[in-house]
């Protein structure tokens, strides 16, 4: 017969265990958006505060600098967006492959997964291609 104390230990074990586990997925998704935040320019924006929208030489008014070397605000939104969308749609193409049980709902995740990272990248380069 097993001692009352063992389980108490063992009760504690499951606990501890489940609250790294809630933290582990809390580092996990900060780890992510610190991520967009890093590939959308986000410590440009911090640094040097940049317009949200520029006026070009012919008087109109852009939210995409012209420069290489430039950001707007709204640049910035956008390519953190779109890196977050990749980002998203590469975790779905992920968890689709660990879909054991249901073949049609794996299948759906896995195309889901792979519009949005495609979505991501494409804006991505399309947002380069503007910038000339």
């Amino acid at each position: 017969m097993a001692h009352p104390a063992g389980k108490a230990k063992d009760v504690l074990k499951i606990r501890r265990n489940k609250r790294i586990e809630a933290i582990s997925g809390y580092a996990g998704i900060a780890m992510v958006i610190f991520i967009v935040f890093l590939l959308g320019g986000g410590v440009y924006d911090v640094i040097v505060g940049p317009a949200a929208v520029l006026q070009t030489s012919s008087g109109s008014y852009t939210s995409i600098s012209p420069y290489a070397g430039e950001q707007t605000i709204n640049e910035s939104i956008v390519s953190m967006f779109l890196a977050g969308f990749a980002i998203a749609g590469l975790f779905l193409v992920y968890k689709s492959a660990q879909v054991l049980y249901d073949k049609s709902k794996a299948n759906i995740s896995l195309m889901i997964g792979l519009s949005l990272a495609m979505v991501g990248t494409a804006g991505a380069y399309v947002l380069l291609l503007l910038k000339g």
